[in-house]
């Protein structure tokens, strides 16, 4: 895979986000990352794809890349909404069901990786709805003489 992103760099292809498929290893990330972002393309981000596999895969690999600078995030389709959508076309559940169990799946992706980024990077990445509402500061009071 690097060999591949090292050609097309080379050939003249820059995406600014690469599309990487879930790798085992953390150095296998970092070395990914390490390619992706040569010389001087340190603006240009990696996100780790699904793949269609199981939730354990998936968490695992949204963890390992969450670790490494340069990966940005993740696209996790099928693992998210595969099953839901198909039960709700067997007539299994209802379409609340499936676009609550999707949207709990898709959460559950974000926790993990942004609370593997937190612990790793040291960054401050908590958990959407692990933050406190309003955490945003005010805007400071208009001065005298000022429009509004």
């Amino acid at each position: 895979m690097a060999r591949s992103i090292r050609e097309l760099q080379d050939a003249g292809v820059e995406p600014d986000v690469w599309k990487i498929e879930g790798l085992e290893r953390h150095g296998d990330f970092e070395a990914i990352a390490a390619v992706a972002r040569r010389d001087a393309r340190g603006n240009v981000g990696c996100i780790v794809l699904g793949r269609g596999e199981n939730e354990q895969h998936v968490r695992a690999w949204l963890a390992t890349a969450a670790a490494v600078r340069g990966f940005i995030g993740f696209a996790v389709g099928r693992t998210t909404f595969w099953e839901p959508l198909v039960a709700l076309r067997d007539e299994e559940i209802a379409r609340e069901a499936a676009v609550a169990e999707i949207a709990r799946r898709y959460r559950q992706w974000v926790d993990v990786f942004e609370q593997a980024r937190s612990a790793a990077l040291g960054c401050d990445s908590a958990p959407a709805a692990a933050r406190p509402p309003d955490t945003v500061a005010p805007a400071p009071p208009p001065q005298h003489g000022s429009e509004p």
